[in-house]
């Protein structure tokens, strides 16, 4: 009897064939009626006897198998609505140790060569034959009148000062690197993803790769991949970037920015932020909107150049402002088309609040964007809660950026709600967080089908920043008794939604000028 394991082994061959049998008669497929050139070719009686056979095997295949394929989808029909888990918790972002990291200075040791001959009394090596080497010492710089020739080849040399030894083959920097914290074998790169660099331990008497196998026996569930393998070994993460190249990008940016010079008045101003942003229409919409009914001639480019203006500044009061957050973050991303091209949003939100956290739209759908659009949120908090979580979907890079910043001290709970359907306990628990989520992106596609898509990053980064501007301070929300997500009484004064851009964008001056360097 053959194992299930050569079963299924035979069942992928067979598909390869298939898919190369049907990638051959292709072109035969295509041709309405065969060529006299090529009748020749085909009818051939050996070819016509083993596709007759073909045929037989296979119609003799899916009768063995149809009954049988039906048994296995009711036991997994049954298995799903038992509430048995399918997910495996996979070990692809297991988070080891850190490394030993040994650097050039790491390896050169910070003794004075003076002071260890005087402290050790160490006297030059008495040789009966010179050695070629004229160079030092690399760990102590000795000269080389205290090395010794450890093979006679002039390849391995011993110091007699730091009794260290060293090749000639095998530079500082070539010994520089990471090295497992177990056994202080070098890291081997094994995986180089666009954001990080993945190492590991690549020796198997490390007690780390032994005490995994092992354990596997017992849980071999908790050693499994995405990819359907094993994961034993010691893995780090080398990241390309750090948290303060993040925080540098997201901090609060200078405004200089004058709306006195601008050729419409204020009120103006706002009804052209009202159509444009609130009700989502075109630039063009909004033209002939204020033409129509308000008999105000303006060209659609003013539109989009003062919407620009005001985008930069209330950016620093949209970001920055001390929002009353939950212990609870959900994400999404979604995309936007730029210029013809597919784009990324980040979306982070509190889904009991409605506040939107971070919002930028990318080019890219990396590690970095996600950790960049994470910290966006993070940092709104005054102190990160100790029992924060993030609702995700199954997206690997949101365990990367976890990873990351566990690696640098910041911990939160991450929960994926994986598919459409509730497989799982995880996703059956956390799954109305992250609807809270794809609904945040549906209310944003709503505005952002009018527009048309954007022609640049800027402009769709503009526009974004008024849509979260009225999303958190204008906005009504029905889940929060038709109240705004920023429950404070900054626009009770006014009650036609012009007068509150307005009254927006004075208190986005004011922040500039309390919170920045003039």
């Amino acid at each position: 009897m053959e194992t299930i394991t050569q079963i299924l082994k035979n069942f992928n061959t067979l598909s390869t064939y298939l898919f190369i049998f049907i990638t051959n008669i292709e072109p035969f497929t295509l041709l309405k009626e065969i060529p006299k050139e090529v009748n020749d070719l085909i009818n051939d009686a050996e070819l016509i006897h083993l596709l007759d056979e073909a045929m037989k095997v296979v119609s003799k295949l899916n009768e063995y198998l149809t009954p049988r394929v039906k048994k296995l989808n009711r036991f997994i029909r049954k298995a799903r609505k038992s509430g048995i888990k399918n997910d495996i918790p996979y070990a692809d972002f297991k988070i080891d140790e850190k490394p030993i990291i040994k650097t050039k200075e790491d390896e050169q040791l910070k003794l004075d060569f003076n002071q260890l001959i005087a402290e050790n009394d160490i006297s030059p090596v008495k040789r009966r034959k010179k050695i070629e080497y004229k160079g030092c010492c690399p760990y102590c710089n000795a000269p080389s009148e205290y090395l010794y020739d450890n093979n006679g080849k002039g390849r391995q040399f011993f110091c007699k000062v730091c009794k260290n030894t060293f090749s000639l083959k095998i530079s500082l920097r070539d010994t520089s690197g990471f090295y497992c914290p177990h056994c202080g074998n070098k890291l081997t790169a094994h995986h180089d993803r666009r954001g990080y660099i993945v190492y590991y331990c690549s020796n198997t008497r490390c007690s780390y790769y032994q005490d995994s196998k092992k354990d596997s026996l017992i849980n071999p569930d908790k050693y499994k991949t995405s990819s359907k393998q094993f994961r034993y070994r010691y893995h780090y993460r080398q990241f390309r970037f750090n948290l303060d190249e993040i925080k540098d990008e997201c901090k609060a940016l200078e405004c200089r920015v004058d709306l006195s010079r601008i050729h419409v008045d204020e009120q103006t101003l706002g009804l052209i932020l009202s159509y444009y942003i609130n009700y989502g229409m075109s630039s063009r919409k909004v033209v002939n909107i204020l033409r129509d009914l308000h008999g105000i001639r303006i060209s659609h480019q003013s539109v989009m150049n003062y919407a620009s203006s005001v985008s930069k500044i209330v950016k620093n009061l949209v970001d920055h402002y001390p929002y009353k957050l939950n212990s609870t973050l959900s994400a999404d991303e979604t995309y936007v088309h730029v210029s013809g091209k597919q784009n990324y949003v980040f979306f982070f939100s509190d889904p009991i609040s409605k506040i939107i956290t971070s919002y930028d739209i990318f080019s890219n759908r990396d590690t970095r964007c996600c950790v960049k659009a994470m910290w966006q949120s993070l940092s709104k908090y005054e102190k990160i809660p100790e029992d924060l979580s993030l609702i995700a979907d199954g997206n690997p890079i949101y365990n990367a950026a976890q990873l990351f910043y566990e690696l640098n001290g910041i911990k939160f709970d991450l929960h994926q709600v994986i598919g459409v359907k509730n497989n799982d306990e995880e996703s059956k628990t956390y799954r109305p967080y992250k609807q809270i989520e794809e609904r945040l992106n549906r209310t944003y596609k709503q505005n952002y089908y009018g527009t048309n898509g954007y022609g640049s990053l800027e402009c769709a980064n503009s526009y974004m920043v008024l849509y979260v501007a009225f999303f958190n301070f204008l906005r009504r929300h029905s889940s929060l008794g038709f109240k705004t997500p920023v429950e404070d009484d900054l626009f009770d004064d006014e009650d036609l939604m012009p007068d509150k851009w307005l009254k927006l964008i004075k208190l986005a001056h004011q922040y500039n000028k309390a919170y920045l360097p003039a």
